[in-house]
C-alpha cells in the first residue's frame, strides 16, 4: 500500500520520505522485520539535539530516527535484547541544528 505524498512528504526526516518500497526490499521487510516503531517529529528533533549535545555527533534528522525510537519508545522494543541504533548523515542545516540545540538544551 502506498501512502499519499501529502502524508509522507511533511517530515523533517526528508531522507526517510519515499513513495513506495521496491519488490526486493519489500520481500526482505516481510522476511526479517518483526515490528516497526514510529516516532514523532518532535522526538526526531530532540534526538538530533541529544546526539549533538551528549555524544558530539551531528546527525541529520533521518539519521536520528533510530535514536528517537530508542529514547522515546524503549517499552516498545523487545525486552532483554541488544538494541543498536544506526546513526547516519551529517547533512543537517546549521540553522536548524542551532534552533534544536537551543530548544532542547541541557535543562530540557
Amino acid at each position: 500500500m502506498a501512502w499519499p505524498t501529502a502524508l509522507t512528504g511533511r517530515t523533517l526526516a526528508d531522507g526517510m520520505r519515499g513513495g513506495s518500497v521496491g519488490v526486493i526490499p519489500f520481500a526482505h521487510i516481510q522476511e526479517y522485520v518483526d515490528d516497526i516503531v514510529t516516532v514523532s517529529e518532535s522526538e526526531i528533533r530532540e534526538a538530533v539535539a541529544v546526539l549533538a549535545r551528549e555524544s558530539r555527533v551531528v546527525a541529520e534528522p533521518s539519521g536520528a530516527v533510530t535514536t528517537a525510537a530508542f529514547l522515546h519508545h524503549q517499552d516498545d522494543l523487545p525486552p532483554g535484547a541488544l538494541h543498536v541504533a544506526v546513526v547516519s548523515g551529517g547533512n543537517v542545516d546549521p540553522d536548524l541544528l542551532s534552533r534544536l540545540l537551543a530548544r532542547f538544551g541541557p535543562s530540557h
